[in-house]
């Protein structure tokens, strides 16, 4: 009872916290996954949400239950309305505010997916950006279904999927670890042309930018092989650009240059 007076508790502060005015509205009987009170989808989108977070409830045990707001609230009903306990979360979608998104999640959701989702989640769907390119319905309907693919993994702490602004940024990083790498490898002894000690004393700086900032990102939140592969080419790129930069220790070795 402890971890489900903290649930509701913490779903009655969302709603007193929200703009919006608790008042009289008429919930609809049966119970429906869907309480679309500011009519922000269509017909089709309810549906559509319906069957997907019925179908998640009957596969996982875990409810996920939807509200937009606008002026009128229901308050504290939805909380007997739907049943909601440590296993449910509650999806809030509020249209007077810049970012819309709000979720309430119990205890044994927090097991499964930790606050940096969470976090993760409102930043990435609903930014002011991305509403304002999107429309508040996609946001909420990506909202919906990147829930449904985290608990269905089994729980993650990352959002799955990575947005292109954001792999681009990796890509760059892994460009610029290979610049490093590559550079590093100059030949420092005489008649040297590639330097294994280079390269390994200059890894904590490459691995950092390749590894734990171009290929982690990726690796967390997609599956697709085509960005990994494309992060692996732009650190050989990069690698092979930086060896070929000339250096002032490798010109000096040049017997050539030396005989003029």
């Amino acid at each position: 009872m402890g971890r489900i007076g903290w649930l509701l508790g913490g779903l009655l502060g969302l709603v007193i916290a929200c703009p919006a005015v608790r008042a009289e509205v008429n919930l609809p009987q049966p119970p429906v996954p869907v309480l679309d009170i500011a009519e922000q989808l269509t017909p089709q989108q309810r549906q559509l949400l319906g069957r997907q977070l019925t179908a998640l409830e009957k596969n996982s045990g875990f409810k996920v239950r939807v509200l937009t707001q606008k002026i009128e609230s229901p308050g504290r009903a939805v909380r007997d309305y739907w049943g909601l306990d440590e296993r449910s979360i509650l999806v809030v979608l509020n249209v007077l505010e810049n970012n819309p998104l709000d979720f309430n999640i119990g205890m044994a959701v927090r097991e499964k997916l930790p606050r940096v989702f969470w976090q993760e989640l409102q930043g990435r769907y609903g930014n002011l950006f991305y509403v304002q390119e999107n429309g508040r319905s996609k946001a909420l309907m990506e909202t919906v279904n990147a829930i449904d693919v985290s608990i269905r993994q089994g729980g993650r702490a990352s959002v799955p999927g990575i947005p292109r602004e954001h792999w681009l940024f990796t890509f760059v990083l892994s460009i610029g670890g290979g610049l490093v790498a590559g550079f590093a490898s100059h030949g420092r002894d005489k008649g040297g042309y590639f330097s294994w000690k280079g390269f390994l004393v200059s890894s904590p700086m490459w691995f950092i930018l390749f590894v734990a900032f171009g290929l982690g990102p990726v690796l967390t939140r997609s599956s697709d092989w085509s960005l990994i592969a494309q992060n692996f080419g732009g650190f050989l790129a990069g690698g092979l650009v930086g060896f070929l930069i000339p250096s002032p220790k490798r010109e000096r070795q040049d017997p050539n240059l030396s005989e003029g």
